[in-house]
């Protein structure tokens, strides 16, 4: 008998921890998914489609030190005629800490007609859920140089 109840505790605490990441893997599912909408609606330059993809408080910091400060500068940026030809973030890792994620990948900046820019960049964002959907909160994304050809560094050391 004792066998037989430790056999069906071990059932039971298999199928929790089998839940519990099925339930951790469509959490981040979800918040990828966000993310992809977040960068579909900015690489359209799509005001209408970014509206409800972002907290009214979130901060987009650029790897060029630009940065729109909530949802209002972001939403002005977006204008009809639309430079980008490809943005996205191929994601590398997702962590979830309850109603708030942080997702870090590579970014993708190609932009349209002449003179041709692009750009691999590193970027990380934090998501939160609020009112049952996740909301792009905060964005910094850098330029990975080394270290010895860094120009703030080389001036610092002069």
């Amino acid at each position: 008998m004792k066998q037989m109840m430790a056999g069906v505790a071990l059932v039971v605490a298999v199928a929790a921890v089998v839940g519990a990441q099925s339930a951790g893997g469509s959490v981040r599912d979800e918040v990828v998914a966000a993310q992809k909408k977040f960068y579909q609606a900015y690489q359209s330059c799509s005001a209408k489609d970014m509206e409800g993809l972002v907290t009214d408080d979130m901060v987009y910091l650029h790897s060029t030190g630009g940065v729109q400060k909530n949802k209002a500068e972001l939403l002005k940026s977006l204008t009809p005629n639309c430079t980008i030809e490809v943005l996205r973030v191929d994601v590398t890792n997702v962590r979830i800490y309850g109603d708030a994620a942080i997702v870090s990948g590579d970014l993708h900046f190609k932009a349209k007609g002449s003179p041709k820019v692009a750009a691999h960049l590193l970027a990380t964002q934090v998501f939160v859920k609020q009112n049952g959907r996740w909301l792009l909160a905060n964005n910094s994304s850098m330029e990975p140089v080394p270290l010895d050809t860094s120009v703030r560094l080389a001036a610092h050391q002069k």
